[in-house]
């Protein structure tokens, strides 16, 4: 199993030093050993927010709107050129959220100077509001069918030769877009949510599945979903990733408050997530969380601790 790590881009710490020390995670978790790191995606967030979220029992998101929300496609690129063999990931962004031409040459860039090491994490968005003040509302109840198109226009874009893309909500002709990704192919899709749509998405456009914060049982029933599509779509299950926004790693007496929380000795921490390994996750993107304050530099303590002491016994 793969060990990743979000870098905190959104809403993480309580003090920050801005953006630079977001990168300073990122180039520790490359020392440290990590496989991956990872940014979030919101472009604000509104005050009031009226929309269900739906990855608690609750369906109340506890965003706060004066919170840091740093963009993850700028972040990317200078993460790029500070670290040399992580994976960089967005877990995830928010399709529909940005012109879809725009979006393909920001990730080739991104892949370019990167050499290869992104991965784009997707997702439909969940926020009502988000979509309203963006002056997009209208795409909000058909926010699945826009974000199959956007990733269409992507592959198009990336794609050898003159793109042309005729669609519901888009369309262009003969258009050169280099450069392409690093590959000369395309950046790893990695497609986020669960339920039946997230796994016929999968099927359809994923070199990977990403799951948010689900517990090993819940992840088991997950993959068995996704791996009925892909084989309904005559795809090898094997050859497509199943990553996890999570678990959550409460640590020095951190409240777990999410059901796919680890915390406890070392040895619990070996064993919660040696479960998840068995249940068939091939690349979790971790989450330390301490009490707070919470800081950069004691996430990166945090990180440090599972490096050293939790993940030897992991590979």
């Amino acid at each position: 199993m793969k060990l990743g790590v979000a870098v905190g881009n959104f809403g993480t710490y309580g003090e920050s030093g801005g953006a630079a020390e977001l990168v300073e995670i990122a180039e520790r978790a490359e020392l440290l050993g990590y496989d991956s790191v990872w940014l979030h995606d919101h472009l604000f967030m509104p005050a009031a927010i009226r929309s269900r979220y739906p990855y608690n029992e609750a369906g109340i998101a506890g965003f706060a709107w004066r919170q840091d929300i740093f963009d993850p496609l700028a972040l990317m690129g200078a993460i790029a050129v500070r670290t040399r063999r992580v994976q960089i990931g967005t877990s995830v962004l928010i399709v529909p959220y940005r012109s879809p031409v725009v979006l393909a040459k920001m990730l080739a860039t991104a892949d370019q100077l990167a050499r290869g090491r992104i991965v784009l994490g997707i997702g439909v968005g969940w926020m009502r509001e988000e979509f309203e003040q963006l002056g997009i509302g209208a795409y909000y109840p058909v926010r699945g069918r826009i974000t199959d198109e956007w990733i269409r226009v992507c592959l198009e874009l990336w794609s050898d030769g003159a793109s042309s893309h005729h669609g519901e909500h888009h369309s262009f002709d003969e258009v050169g877009a280099w450069p392409k990704p690093w590959s000369g192919g395309r950046v790893p899709i990695w497609v986020g949510g669960k339920g039946e749509i997230a796994a016929r998405r999968t099927a359809r456009y994923g070199d990977g599945y990403h799951s948010i914060t689900s517990t090993p049982d819940e992840l088991r029933t997950e993959i068995a979903l996704v791996h009925r599509e892909l084989e309904r779509a005559g795809r090898d299950p094997q050859r497509v990733v199943i990553s996890m926004l999570g678990p959550m790693i409460a640590l020095d007496g951190a409240v777990a408050e999410q059901p796919a929380t680890l915390g406890g000795s070392t040895q619990a921490l070996i064993d919660g997530l040696a479960a998840y390994r068995e249940a068939g996750l091939d690349h979790a993107e971790l989450i330390p969380a301490g009490a707070a304050p919470n800081t950069p530099r004691r996430y990166m303590d945090a990180m440090q601790y599972l490096a050293e002491e939790v993940f030897p016994a992991l590979r």
